[in-house]
């Protein structure tokens, strides 16, 4: 199986992970300006963009996961900053409560922390939309209907401002029309499968970035994970962009990923290297 993936610039290695549904067009107003300054790469998961799909009946958090973790291994690259939208949010968080020694920081973007966080989830996941209908009913549709499904679907839930604006949308639904028929229901498994993960046993930062018109109920997952954090959680809301707001709103996306890189990335990998009795320095 192939993993398509691109790297641009040099520096500190900051590794990006799309949503579902979309691939790696999603960063493109984030590729020039960091890779200014880091090592950007960009990868598209399998079965989304350029990458190639597989004969698994389902998809997982941890199947991407292991996918991304061995392209890495085959780089040489051992310890990064790994950033998620939605899907790859879910992934890195993963990633991060599994191998916490290889991650350098984690920027979350319209981060949900699991499927089943509230009361309200749990009954949307477990009764109203389990899912085996979930999968059967995403089994059935042709990928032009799913998009219609999907933008109807996002409409009448969270509103016309959450897909973002024109530019936005657009992208969207050219990654949702190359994706093969077989991969719908797939990618939603892995979406719908999604549990809390374990971000305690680390040491390095997060930084979580939610659009001001994100859903409400993610914004509340956000609060979550960066009060389960503690000091090592910042939460940032970018105003006017949606669920994607490093599309809707790139230059404020990237001065908020460029300031944290320098000051808390920069920082606890200062306090890493540092002699015991010399950690008091750092700041």
């Amino acid at each position: 199986m192939k993993l398509h993936y691109t790297t641009y610039g040099k520096g500190e290695p900051l590794v990006l992970i799309h949503g579902a549904f979309v691939n790696s067009q999603i960063w493109k107003h984030q590729i020039e300006p960091l890779s200014n300054r880091f090592r950007v790469i960009t990868i598209d998961l399998r079965g989304h963009g350029l990458s190639d799909p597989s004969p698994l009946n389902e998809y997982s958090v941890q199947i991407f996961a292991d996918d991304i973790m061995r392209l890495l291994d085959d780089m040489g690259i051992d310890r990064c900053v790994f950033g998620g939208l939605s899907l790859g949010a879910m992934i890195v968080q993963h990633i991060a409560s599994k191998v916490p020694e290889r991650v350098k920081g984690l920027v979350l973007v319209g981060a949900p922390a699991s499927m089943r966080l509230t009361a309200l989830e749990k009954t949307i996941t477990t009764i109203i939309f389990p899912k085996r209908l979930a999968l059967w009913l995403f089994g059935q549709l042709t990928t032009p209907q799913f998009m219609k499904l999907s933008f109807f679907l996002t409409w009448f839930m969270r509103g016309s401002k959450w897909l973002g604006g024109d530019e936005t949308r657009q992208v969207i639904r050219d990654s949702i029309s190359i994706i093969e028929r077989s991969e719908i229901k797939k990618i939603y498994a892995a979406v719908h499968t999604f549990r809390k993960q374990n971000l305690s046993k680390g040491v390095y930062p997060v930084l979580l970035l939610n659009g001001q018109y994100d859903s409400p109920v993610l914004h509340y997952h956000a609060r979550y994970i960066a009060k389960g954090i503690g000091e090592r959680g910042s939460f940032k809301m970018i105003p006017k962009a949606g669920h994607a707001c490093n599309f809707d709103s790139p230059i404020v996306f990237n001065a908020y990923v460029s300031q944290w890189m320098d000051e808390d990335v920069g920082n606890t990998v200062k306090m890493e290297v540092l002699p015991p009795n010399k950690l008091h320095r750092a700041s």
